[in-house]
């Protein structure tokens, strides 16, 4: 199976995609299924189900914004509040669900810097392979991390944008929670994707100029 653990949609300031084409990019990437992962809300989820086709799971997710770094809740039916990271891990947990870091080591955007034991114990996994990081080190560094703890590491776009989604993505077999849990799940994939910020930036200034009107 593959999965892209880290999908936008419009719910998101920064992304202009409407769930519909989310699902059809996801669809005509190949996919088997995504995680739709909004800036801290769980919104468009329902509405990326109701395009998607059959064979593509769309599970409910969210990205959510720590005193740290981003942090994704995967299989969860509430946005947790905004608060430090292990009491976003504990909501995410308490509701069932997966967490895993988000991007943890990119310096150019929200990351991590203390508290790394206690998150370690805390945490299911780490976001090895986001297509976002600019720089290769940002990846390499969470995957060290992943391996100097156990844990298991994923891979997701991060897409704001249709083109991008698929550009990262998880390999596994059997359920998606299991394999993180088991920690056999494979991230595949690519960084370096500058122009994808510049879009966003643009975008959201977009946005911003539209609510001041």
């Amino acid at each position: 199976m593959r999965y892209d653990l880290q999908v936008h949609t419009d719910a998101s300031p920064c992304s202009a995609t409407p769930p519909k084409k989310v699902a059809a990019a996801a669809a005509n990437t190949g996919l088997d299924g995504i995680v739709v992962t909004d800036h801290d809300t769980l919104d468009n989820v329902a509405r990326v189900r109701e395009h998607a086709p059959p064979e593509l799971d769309v599970v409910s997710g969210v990205e959510v914004t720590t005193t740290q770094g981003h942090l994704l809740g995967i299989d969860v039916e509430e946005a947790p509040p905004k608060t430090d990271p292990l009491t976003v891990i504990d909501d995410i947990h308490d509701q069932g669900g997966i967490a895993v870091l988000s991007h943890p080591f990119d310096t150019m955007r929200q990351f991590y810097d203390r508290n790394f034991p206690e998150l370690a114990a805390a945490v299911d996994g780490i976001e090895a392979t986001n297509s976002r990081c600019v720089r290769p080190l940002f990846n390499r560094q969470a995957r060290a991390f992943a391996a100097h703890h156990g844990l298991a590491i994923t891979g997701g776009s991060d897409a704001h944008f249709p083109m991008e989604v698929g550009r990262a993505a998880t390999e596994f077999e059997g359920s998606l929670r299991d394999a993180i849990r088991e920690r056999t799940t494979t991230p595949r994939g690519r960084g370096r994707y500058l122009s994808g910020h510049v879009a966003t930036k643009v975008q959201q200034a977009r946005r911003a100029l539209g609510e001041l009107r």
